[in-house]
């Protein structure tokens, strides 16, 4: 899968609907998760970043002044803007005549000199007033209430929630394109955080004489413009080994751009990896978009599942690859390329050339240097390192006290006996299960093992036998995020990277039974309340 920026959005009712508008236009590249709030003491935000696990956080006003003060991520605040003040405005004078605009003291120190301007402008009469906590702009709306001073207010969402109860019409300061810049600023930061956070040289956590010598040669390939084919199956480590190669190339100080060839949209692939200029389409938002490849540029563009790629879409990415240059839909210019190029798959391409499924001549151009990432199964040396890795990492992240050697004891020769249909992540998604259930300082049996990975100690499947090792390992996939996720068809398909009706036809090949859910029910359970107490 595709590493895509994560992003947490809090705030309130009004800047939620505004937000939930303008989300579709980041699906491809960001996860987003919205959370309703109004930052307090009272909602537990460390809980919250454990659940969503974001990259970066983004809000606005005092709300996002205060999720500064209290995490350790990097927390974007929404802007306001004079257009946005000066249209706000506009409609709140629409509908009444004495106005109160509400803006965040941090945010309105440039704002005085618009304000005079505004006075002259409007018919009636305006406010301004500033607040350093949500607690004060409710104290300052209750006054202006009860001396009827008001007949509109201008703010942020939760201003307007408040002057709504009071029976006073409202207007909410926000844009649509305050957000997309609030949202591009987060991607921003997100990928650079991204970049910053994968330095640590455990992306190759091994004790296999195969995997140290891919890292040796991914290190070597790094150097210079020839493009790298990462080949191997789902969960290996492909991800990682990208990252390794963009830290140990001339392009590190660049951005690593990952793009899923096999989830985007026919109809949005060239305005998502070429970008559009404004105008170019009647739906097309102000101020045009950078593509991905041009995001990439002086970096590194990741193709990850290239084998996925529609062939339609293939020849289109060949000419950019070819000439080094992008033209953004509706721009008459083209756009000089410098990039290093990395491309993933889980698929037999040369087979798929043989069969007119992939472009021979794209084929070439990605395969200049090739690594093929073993299985685990093929390398068990490396199943207690990454093993031990992970148990302590969560135990941290959960904070739990986890004595890995011992634990690790109770695993060992059952994991060594597991065949790994979902590899290194699949190795990773249990020893978070197993730490889950070492939160509250109770200790592990055994059983409690077998409870907790019933997947370790199962027979074989009937559902599996007579498929090949990657259809097993499809149906695995889908099977652990489906019960990771309670059944939520829509969330497992974005998870996924695939399309809704895929996922349809896949569980209707499996013979699904919503029932099956229920056996996660405990481990769900418990990392609910986990979160939930922070």
């Amino acid at each position: 899968m595709t590493q895509r920026a994560r992003i947490l959005l809090v705030g309130y009712r009004k800047f939620s609907e505004l937000v939930t508008a303008v989300m579709p236009e980041y699906e491809v590249q960001a996860d987003i998760q919205l959370v309703e709030s109004v930052a307090s003491g009272s909602v537990d935000y460390h809980a919250l970043i454990r659940e969503h696990r974001p990259d970066v956080v983004a809000s606005a006003g005092a709300n996002a002044v205060y999720l500064q003060k209290t995490l350790k991520l990097p927390v974007i605040t929404q802007p306001v803007t004079e257009t946005d003040l000066v249209d706000a405005v506009a409609r709140a004078n629409r509908i009444g005549r004495r106005l109160a605009v509400f803006t965040y003291a941090g945010q309105s120190e440039n704002l005085e000199r618009l304000f005079k301007s505004l006075r002259i402008m409007i018919n009636g009469s305006l406010l301004c007033e500033q607040y350093s906590t949500t607690d004060e702009a409710a104290e300052k709306l209750l006054a202006l209430s009860a001396n009827n001073e008001v007949d509109v207010v201008v703010g942020p969402s939760y201003i307007c929630h408040l002057a709504e109860r009071k029976g006073i019409d409202t207007v909410l300061l926000y844009s649509k394109q305050s957000v997309r810049c609030m949202l591009e600023e987060a991607l921003s930061k997100a990928r650079s955080t991204s970049r910053e956070g994968h330095s640590d040289p455990r992306p190759f956590i091994t004790q296999s004489p195969q995997m140290s010598r891919i890292a040796e040669l991914a290190r070597i390939y790094a150097r210079g413009r020839a493009p790298v084919l990462l080949q191997g199956e789902s969960g290996t480590g492909k991800e990682h080994i990208a990252r390794e190669i963009h830290q140990s190339s001339d392009y590190c100080q660049g951005a690593l751009v990952s793009v899923n060839c096999g989830s985007i949209p026919a109809e949005l692939f060239e305005s998502e990896l070429f970008g559009y200029v404004d105008g170019a389409f009647t739906s097309s938002r102000r101020g045009g978009r950078v593509g991905l490849v041009e995001q990439a540029n002086g970096g590194i563009l990741f193709l990850d599942e290239v084998g996925e790629m529609p062939l339609a879409h293939q020849v289109k990415l060949l000419r950019v690859l070819q000439e080094r240059r992008v033209r953004p839909v509706g721009s008459n210019r083209e756009i000089d390329l410098d990039f290093k190029l990395i491309a993933a798959t889980n698929a037999d391409l040369s087979g798929a050339v043989e069969c007119g499924e992939f472009r021979d001549d794209l084929y070439y151009r990605l395969n200049v240097f090739n690594l093929s990432v073993p299985t685990l199964r093929d390398r068990p040396e490396d199943i207690s390192a990454i093993a031990q890795h992970y148990l302590a990492a969560y135990g941290v992240e959960y904070g739990t006290s986890v004595d890995c050697a011992a634990l690790y004891s109770l695993l060992e020769f059952d994991f060594h006996q597991y065949r790994w249909p979902g590899n290194v992540r699949e190795l990773q998604n249990f020893c978070e299960r197993l730490v889950v259930n070492l939160v509250g300082g109770a200790g592990i049996e055994k059983q409690t093992v077998v409870e907790v990975l019933p997947e370790l100690y199962a027979d074989e499947n009937p559902q599996y036998q007579g498929l090949s090792v990657l259809k097993q390992q499809e149906h695995r996939a889908i099977e652990e995020a489906m019960l990771r996720h309670g059944g939520d068809k829509s969330v497992v398909s974005r998870q996924l990277g695939i399309s809704a009706t895929t996922l349809w036809r896949r569980l209707r090949e499996m013979r699904w039974k919503e029932s099956l859910v229920s056996q996660r029910t405990r481990y769900t359970t418990v990392s609910r309340s986990i979160q939930s107490r922070g």
